[in-house]
């Protein structure tokens, strides 16, 4: 009679196993990021949950429950934004500015710390800005980016390479009701600086003025040490 309760208790004894594995596998899959741009959980490498997320001055810009989809707060915005209405380009204030669903002054540290001084440029020694529009559409996807200005072609280049990388998602512009495409911008700033003075270290940690919320702007400077010539043996 006892032997015919072992295949009842070994099943259970089973189902526990699996229990507990799955249990420590879900755990080992979950991820607390914690850094000063953003605060969340990442379960199997997508965020669930609530998660913060802040821009300088550890000012909170956004919370999001992406298990609800929903959005529990967002900094409080009243400027205007460059959106398509009627096939018209408009600076308006929408009722919902269009958001990153993140930390614009995260993805301009990452861009800036991935940026590097193209070679050839130094070479000729040439900078300037490398200024491009894109747009963020209703669904949220940032298309059509396109370069207004560049000082080169290297210069182009190494941006093109640097977004390549970068995925962004947006919560979409509404004005009078309806998700409008808006435009943003990217100012670049290729600089050359002669002698590693603190002044000089000062500027590389400072990007050039934007001209409105819808423009990020970085700087990448390069600092060079100007060689005198020896002088002339008599």
């Amino acid at each position: 009679m006892a032997n015919a309760f072992l295949p009842v208790l070994a099943l259970r004894a089973v189902f526990l196993f699996l229990l507990v594995a799955g249990s420590l596998a879900a755990k080992a899959q979950t991820t607390a990021v914690a850094t000063k741009f953003e605060h969340g959980t990442l379960t199997q490498g997508q965020p669930t949950g609530a998660w913060e997320y802040f821009e300088e001055g550890n000012q909170l810009a956004l919370r999001m429950n992406y298990d609800s989809s929903r959005i529990s707060y967002r900094r409080p915005d009243t400027a205007r934004y460059e959106l398509l209405i009627n096939d018209e380009w408009r600076l308006v204030q929408p009722s919902r500015p269009p958001i990153l669903l993140g930390s614009r002054a995260q993805r301009r540290a990452t861009v800036s710390k991935e940026l590097r001084y193209p070679v050839a440029a130094v070479q000729q020694q040439l900078q300037g800005d490398v200024l491009l529009s894109y747009l963020v559409q209703p669904n949220g996807q940032a298309s059509d980016f396109t370069v207004l200005s560049s000082p080169s072609s290297d210069c182009t280049q190494e941006v093109w390479r640097v977004l390549n990388q970068q995925s962004d998602r947006w919560i979409p512009a509404v004005y009078l009701g309806q998700p409008r495409v808006a435009r943003f911008y990217l100012r670049v700033r290729f600089e050359m600086v002669r002698a590693p003075t603190i002044a000089a270290g000062r500027a590389a940690q400072s990007p050039p003025p934007s001209s409105g919320p819808f423009t990020d702007a970085i700087s990448v400077i390069v600092v060079g040490i100007e060689r005198s010539s020896p002088p002339r043996q008599r």
